[in-house]
């Protein structure tokens, strides 16, 4: 485990004042020194992996393998599922991906339940993640190694140099920042990942006209961030007549699919940009990027997990245009196995993963498990609610679940069932911050409630939307 390989990642979850103190001395470090070796051994992998089927399948064979022997060695959890499945005294030298079919489809609910027994390495030496809540739930909270940040980056720019994107070169980032809630900043300039931070809440039309200076100001040619934000910062610069001077070289989406309207919308505002989008997920389990030139196709990449795509039955789909659940088996981080996790999200088929594509799926028509969604602030103007709940889980003490409905521009009921040890103090504390984020331009109430609102298959939508979007 490399020192710079761990340094990375530690900067980059860093407390605000932290980084920002450390900001300018990390900005000094040769680009080539701040990603380290790992990130450049990974590169090579990466990029022979993809001209070379047979090196993929041999290399996802290993990691695979691999995995397992860590996990039924290190975890008592797994150990008994794996014994289960292919029997005790198995010879993992020997999985391969149709024993994988034979273990059962893991939850989030099931590694919670687990504990520490899921982990094959010592709590104390890997790093506390989570994901944000989404559909009302609480976050997830969960363990990651901690040097696969380089790792994790390799896959990253791999994608972005399609586009010709590389690293130490600056972009416009549109993500939910937590920039001061007193509105006196809404955005940032990062020295040390050379990043200009613009924020998505609320983003006002006077935001947007300071947001095109700052990119003219700095000459940014790569805008990265939720497709949700773009589009939003888009309608203003349509509304308001502007464009940034210099012409973009590429749009990098992140956490959400980029529909046929957004796609024609940045064309419109930003002009002939190519959109080199991704899918990733928290827990680091799968990674894919989309084809060129072949939009919403997107192709798992076989070095970074084992994603499959299955019925609700847990069969393998193997019919192109079917769709299915996504399950992935993770090979970044270790530390906490995911093996055959329930991602929660659909796609459809496009090819199987066999030896002769390198173990490669394919899908197309991902739909996330978290929706993009927007609320309408007092002044008619859209927020972007992606990310609009912090990752702490700490934030929702007192909280088991939760929804926003909206009926009236500025103002949204969250409608919220607290825990049996909840206080109606601590559910305060939450619409107070809510309405912080938003600088005020949404006013959040309360309403306690004995279950929510619900739609097909049982599933509670974040937001219980009563607005025509349309209109806004």
């Amino acid at each position: 485990m490399s020192l710079l390989d761990v340094a990375r990642g530690a900067y980059v979850r860093s407390p605000d004042i932290v980084r920002k103190s450390l900001a300018p001395l990390v900005a000094l470090v040769p680009t080539r020194a701040k990603f380290g070796g790992a990130f450049r051994e990974w590169q090579q992998k990466i990029a022979l992996a993809e001209v070379n089927s047979d090196f993929a399948a041999q290399a996802h064979l290993a990691a695979l393998r691999g995995l397992m022997t860590k996990a039924h060695a290190g975890s008592p959890y797994y150990r008994q599922l794996l014994d289960n499945a292919v029997g005790p005294g198995f010879d993992f030298a020997q999985f391969g991906p149709d024993h994988l079919h034979l273990l059962p489809i893991v939850s989030k609910a099931d590694l919670i339940a687990a504990g520490d027994l899921v982990l094959a390495t010592e709590r104390q030496k890997l790093d506390n993640a989570d994901t944000s809540g989404s559909n009302g739930e609480r976050p997830f909270r969960f363990y990651l190694d901690k040097d696969r940040s380089a790792r994790e980056m390799a896959f990253v720019y791999h994608g972005w140099g399609k586009v010709g994107f590389e690293p130490g070169m600056a972009k416009i980032v549109l993500r939910g920042f937590g920039l001061p809630p007193d509105g006196l900043a809404t955005a940032e300039w990062e020295p040390a990942l050379r990043e200009l931070r613009l924020s998505v809440f609320p983003m006002t039309p006077a935001d947007v006209v300071e947001y095109v200076q700052m990119i003219d100001q700095r000459e940014i040619d790569y805008l990265y961030g939720y497709p949700s934000g773009i589009e939003l910062m888009c309608r203003h610069m349509l509304a308001l007549g502007i464009r940034p001077k210099r012409q973009l070289k590429a749009i990098m989406p992140i956490s959400e699919p980029v529909y046929p309207h957004q796609r024609s919308l940045f064309a419109q505002v930003l002009g002939p940009v190519p959109v080199q989008g991704f899918y990733g997920l928290s827990e680091k389990a799968a990674f894919a990027i989309e084809r060129a030139h072949e939009p919403d196709i997107y192709d798992f990449n076989p070095l970074y997990g084992a994603t499959q795509l299955v019925d609700w039955a847990g069969s393998p789909v193997s019919e192109p245009g079917k769709q299915g659940r996504l399950v992935a088996t993770g090979f970044l981080s270790t530390g906490m196995p995911f093996i055959r996790y329930d991602t929660e999200d659909l796609a459809e088929l496009v090819e199987t993963p066999t030896t002769h594509n390198g173990y490669r799926l394919s899908v197309r028509n991902i739909i996330p498990r978290r929706k993009p969604n927007f609320l309408v602030a007092a002044d008619g103007n859209r927020v972007v609610t992606i990310d609009f709940t912090p990752d702490n889980p700490r934030y929702f003490e007192g909280i088991e679940e939760y929804q926003f409905h909206q009926a009236e521009p500025g103002k949204v009921t969250m409608r919220y069932i607290p825990t049996p040890d909840g206080t109606a103090e601590q559910a305060k504390r939450v619409a107070d911050g809510l309405t912080g984020r938003t600088h005020g331009r949404i006013v959040f109430t309360l309403e306690r409630v004995e279950q929510l609102a619900g739609g097909r298959a049982g599933k509670r939508a974040f937001i219980d939307q009563r607005l025509d979007l349309s209109r806004y």
